[in-house]
């Protein structure tokens, strides 16, 4: 936009004074209108961030949990196949390992029932076959811990298995069955023979288990990753 000022004559002179500042003010006042035009508003954008820690917290222990009592099979065994046990083992928000572990009174290094012999002829460990099935549930949905199988012998602890993903409702529930000196599964607890029920003047104290309660320690360790 073109602005022309007329000079001013000596006659007419104040009033083209008085015309020349009206149209400096309507000057100034579109110069600023323009400025707002060609430079609108601007805008910052932030990328926050914060940190939840990964967090496993376990429930409250020792716990005291029995499995049952045997059965006795004829001529053959006292078998059990015990009672289901089911905790809710801890919260966590993230993935995590499990490493299951364990001793009995014999010292074996191994979740595996066992019982010191009473009275002056005994003094040995009685110790019984003894087999798991325990599964973990996450995200509900329930796995083996044992992998394919389901069944892992006293022998093969201390064992770990990784999980992968969070539990995204916080929950990690533990699940575990024995068979102890079960014919079915004597197999997978590998050195560790069945205790049998026949009279046999031959059988050493190793090849009988007394009566009473037979008890081993399990300990279960979870570990984020």
């Amino acid at each position: 936009m073109e602005f022309r000022i007329i000079q001013a004559t000596s006659r007419g002179g104040k009033k083209i004074r008085k015309m020349k500042k009206v149209l400096l003010s309507i000057f100034a006042i579109i110069m600023v209108c323009s400025v707002k035009a060609i430079n609108p508003g601007q805008s910052a954008t932030f990328n926050l961030k914060m940190t939840v820690d990964k967090y496993i917290e376990a429930m409250a222990s020792p716990v005291d949990f029995n499995f049952g009592t045997t059965a006795h099979t004829i001529l053959k065994a006292e078998e059990l196949c015990g009672n289901t046990g089911s905790w809710n083992l801890a919260y966590a928000n993230c993935p995590f390992s499990v490493t299951i572990s364990g001793n009995n009174g014999a010292n074996q290094g191994v979740p595996r029932f066992a019982r010191q012999e009473q009275g002056p002829h005994g003094g040995a460990w009685d110790i019984l076959n003894t087999v798991y099935d325990i599964n973990f549930t996450t995200n509900g949905e329930t796995s083996s811990f044992a992998g394919f199988f389901g069944y892992l012998g006293a022998s093969e602890f201390p064992k770990t298995k990784n999980y992968a993903e969070a539990p995204h409702n916080g929950q990690i529930r533990m699940d575990i069955k024995a068979f102890v000196n079960t014919a079915a599964n004597s197999l997978l607890d590998h050195g560790v023979s069945l205790r049998r029920t026949l009279i046999d003047p031959n059988f050493k104290n190793s090849d009988s288990a007394d009566a009473g309660d037979y008890t081993c320690i399990m300990v279960v360790t979870l570990t984020n990753i």
